[in-house]
């Protein structure tokens, strides 16, 4: 996140909506960041803590949804974040939010309850 502010700071009075602005940029910024975690793999070092239910799948099944459900998702029911504020920061209408979580909330217990049974 704050990658995301420096960006907007160093951009000036060219942003039009900083909040949402930001609110993307983060969001590009971490999932570049993932993916490089992926690649990246430290030579000789054990990790010293397991957790005993790796919450990779839940970001594998992240990224199956639509770009619109996972940031509703995210913002929603992770970043706590109202539905309002949700909905400006995607440029929908709240109605239209709830039916990404809704969608999305689905998606994602399919995609969870595939991998228990695999």
């Amino acid at each position: 996140m704050s990658e995301a502010f420096a960006q907007a700071l160093a951009r000036g009075d060219e942003l039009r909506e900083p909040a949402r602005w930001v609110w993307r940029v983060a969001f590009r910024v971490a999932a570049g960041e993932l993916k490089r975690r992926r690649t990246f793999q430290p030579l000789g070092v054990e990790p010293g803590y397991e957790h005993p239910d790796p919450i990779d799948h839940v970001i594998a099944a992240l990224g199956q949804l639509s770009p619109n459900q996972r940031l509703a998702v995210v913002l929603h029911d992770y970043a706590d974040r109202p539905v309002a504020e949700v909905a400006a920061t995607i440029g929908a209408s709240r109605a239209t939010v709830h039916v990404h979580l809704s969608k999305g909330r689905r998606r994602l217990r399919e995609l969870l309850e595939e991998d228990d049974d695999a």
